[in-house]
């Protein structure tokens, strides 16, 4: 019975770091990078499959638009993700998984909407690096291409 306890926390991963984004589709129109942080938590259901859960916050700088004379800045946006998802780790180091969820928008583009995320990532001892492409979908589609370093809190 003892075993039992000790070992259960072990199957619990907790991570942070940092998010970069980069708008793709309509998005690179109004906004340059993302800039962020993101929290994970991972379950490993065995050697080679887990399940995830992720938040965090990006904020995408607006560009500035000329139009003869005139420039406008867009607003910044910010982006909250809620997700869950799986892996699959066909080696000790490397992982495909997917996560589904609901995304929230903040500042200029207020709202939320379904979200989806495929990704491969490297897996070490300390840290994960993932890419993945990200989607908002209601009556479009807004995306971006990210990269997620995080660091292994145990």
């Amino acid at each position: 019975m003892v075993n039992a306890q000790t070992g259960a926390g072990k199957d619990v991963q907790f991570s942070g770091g940092l998010r970069f984004g980069l708008p793709v589709g309509d998005f690179h129109l109004s906004h340059s990078i993302g800039i962020g942080a993101e929290l994970q938590a991972e379950y490993k259901l065995s050697p080679n499959a887990s399940l995830t859960g992720t938040t965090g916050f990006t904020n995408f700088i607006g560009k500035t638009e000329t139009y003869g004379d005139y420039k406008y800045k867009m607003d910044a946006v910010g982006y909250i993700p809620i997700l869950v998802g799986a892996r699959y780790y066909p080696s000790t180091n490397m992982f495909v998984g997917g996560k589904v969820g609901y995304g929230i928008l903040t500042g200029a583009g207020s709202g939320g909407a379904f979200n989806f995320e495929p990704q491969v990532g490297y897996n070490a001892d300390k840290f994960q690096l993932a890419l993945g492409y990200n989607a908002l979908v209601d009556d479009g589609t807004l995306g971006h291409l990210g990269v997620t370093a995080v660091y292994k809190f145990n």
